[in-house]
């Protein structure tokens, strides 16, 4: 999609989406940092196509974190 003056619109920032997610998990930016290097260094590791990527780890952070979360208050 671009723009009127014909230039692609900015793409978010990494840190705009780890702050989006640590809104919204409610968890602390540097612990939501920690598994989305994880995750986008596994997932660009081995992606033959980059478009999406970002989508994707998003995608599995938001759900890892999530997973820790229950098992977390399962433990308590």
């Amino acid at each position: 999609m671009e723009s009127q003056t014909g230039t692609r619109p900015a793409a978010v920032s990494t840190d705009a989406v780890i702050d989006s997610l640590a809104r919204e998990l409610e968890l602390p930016f540097e612990q939501v940092e920690r598994v989305f290097n994880e995750e986008a260094s596994k997932i660009e590791a081995t992606a033959r196509i980059n478009t999406f990527v970002g989508v994707i780890v998003a995608s599995r952070v938001r759900t890892e974190l999530r997973q820790q979360r229950r098992a977390a208050d399962r433990d308590h």
